[in-house]
């Protein structure tokens, strides 16, 4: 069993061989990790905005995502994770458009585990991966969502990737490293496990400060504080995330 960190969605070759979990840090993969905490029942996950009005409407869900950053006309939510992590979303269904992380997590959906992963769950996520991996005779891939819409290098999500990787390395240590998971875990201890600093760092993170994110720059600086963990099911060509399979 190896170990790999795709730096961009399309950098994931052969799905079909690997547990995979994808990081879209800031904002999308940390909001599903609290949403689902938070009592959510499942998180319908959309690649364009038309298609999830359709969904919610047809699904009879919240719809929740963002377009540059900002919730857009007629949305119930946006996607701010430390706005979800004041809110109750028990017995809920929710609708989830982002400009990267929801479309890295649809290009991923042809492996046969894929897991939504934060810094916030990374170690559950690392076990799981190691656990499905082990059990289906795979390889594990990190995806990260990247920026642009998926097609150029995120900081904050291959920092995030690397935080994952060395969570998987202290669940099996006989895991095989390729050059790219080195680089995310050298590049997560090069900022001595502080995400913020990464946060500060990066053009993503820099842009949602400007537009007076911090409180979600906080809430996903944070480590391992949920067991959770949201897996993609295909139901009826639906691509749904849940804690359990219904």
């Amino acid at each position: 069993m190896r170990i790999t960190v795709a730096l961009t969605p399309k950098l994931l070759r052969e799905p079909r061989q690997h547990a995979v979990a994808v990081v879209d840090v800031l904002r999308a993969t940390t909001s599903l990790v609290t949403m689902l905490q938070n009592g959510l029942l499942r998180a319908i996950i959309s690649d364009n905005i038309q298609q999830a009005r359709r969904l919610a409407l047809n699904n009879f869900s919240l719809l929740c995502g963002e377009v540059k950053a900002h919730p857009p006309p007629g949305f119930d939510y946006g996607n701010s994770p430390a706005e979800f992590a004041a809110l109750s979303f028990k017995g809920k269904s929710a609708v989830l458009f982002t400009t990267n992380g929801t479309r890295a997590i649809a290009a991923a959906a042809e492996a046969p585990f894929v897991a939504a992963a934060a810094l916030l769950n990374r170690r559950a996520v690392a076990q799981r991966l190691v656990a499905e991996a082990a059990k289906r005779k795979l390889d594990i891939a990190v995806v990260c969502a990247g920026v642009e819409r998926g097609t150029a290098f995120s900081l904050e999500d291959t920092t995030a990737a690397g935080a994952v990787v060395e969570a998987v390395m202290e669940a099996d240590g006989a895991v095989a490293m390729t050059d790219s998971s080195w680089a995310a875990l050298h590049l997560w201890r090069w900022y001595r496990g502080e995400p913020m600093r990464a946060f500060r760092q990066s053009k993503h993170g820099r842009a949602l400060h400007a537009l007076g994110y911090d409180a979600d720059l906080a809430y996903a600086a944070q480590v391992d504080i949920y067991d959770s963990v949201p897996v993609l099911y295909d139901m009826d060509g639906v691509k749904v995330l849940r804690t359990r399979k219904a």
